[in-house]
């Protein structure tokens, strides 16, 4: 018979356990996130430059230099594939085992690629209906700058709620285990919201150590003195904070499957 998923899913106990597989698993973490977080770093360098510029062109109505614009955009995609190869590993890593992912997770194939363009589809599903819709109205109201920064932060969260729904969907193409995004869709219905706060607990953690780490570069000099040094740190934390997401849904994974016995 069938045995519907499970729907109890409790935020403080998902939270603890996707910790402590991320800890049991801190060295296999370790070996496939040294390329990623070098990658990162290579690429944050010309990102963060060619952001302030973009910041500095910008115009009263919201509207900056489009070669700059291009050339953020390329540079965020390249950001992008190299998460989304790290997370494909990852995954693989914690619901598989070490031989899915050996090595420093360079054996690249057409699941990464998958994954990649299912999670940039579910990011330009967030982002389109928040850029037609909402963008001129932040235009109007906050001008300029203010206003990308309004919608980059409306279209994050509405991504996450997008992840979040969709994650047996994405997370089944890096485990070789597809599930289709409708059935994806029900499966999640009730949960999405737990799993959207999981996520950005994790996410408000990363971003405090992150604070922490700059207020300390700030006060000693060392913002400065070793701008690279402060890259990597970043960079660390950006990753770790992947991991620990995507344990979080690799862990509620289970809830959304129907067993057969």
């Amino acid at each position: 018979m069938l045995i519907e998923p499970r729907r109890n899913i409790l935020i403080g106990p998902l939270l603890q356990i996707a910790l402590r597989r991320c800890w049991a698993q801190r060295d296999h973490l370790l070996r496939l996130g040294i390329v990623p977080v070098a990658l990162i770093v290579a690429i944050a360098v010309p990102l963060r430059r060619a952001l302030e510029a973009m910041r500095l062109s910008m115009s009263p109505n919201g509207i900056g230099d489009p070669d700059l614009a291009a050339r953020c955009l390329m540079l965020a995609v390249a950001y992008g594939f190299v998460v989304a190869v790290f997370a494909v590993n990852w995954l693989r890593q914690l619901t598989l085992g070490t031989r899915a992912a050996p090595g420093l997770g360079l054996a690249l194939n057409m699941r990464h690629l998958r994954f990649f363009c299912a999670v940039l589809a579910i990011a330009m599903a967030a982002m389109v209906p928040v850029m037609l819709v909402l963008y001129p109205i932040f235009v109007v109201a906050l001008q300029g700058e203010a206003a990308l920064v309004a919608v980059a932060a409306m279209g994050s969260m509405v991504w996450a709620a997008l992840l979040a729904r969709l994650s047996p969907s994405w997370i089944g193409i890096a485990i070789d285990a597809p599930m289709r995004l409708s059935l994806a869709w029900r499966r999640t219905a009730g949960q999405g919201f737990k799993l959207v706060v999981a996520l950005l607990a994790v996410e408000v953690g990363a971003l405090l150590g992150q604070q922490v780490v700059a207020t300390v570069f700030e006060i000693t000099g060392l913002a400065h003195v070793a701008p690279m040094t402060y890259l990597l740190i970043t960079a660390i934390v950006d990753l770790a904070a992947v991991a620990v997401e995507l344990a979080v849904l690799v862990t509620a994974f289970p809830y959304f499957l129907r067993e057969t016995v």
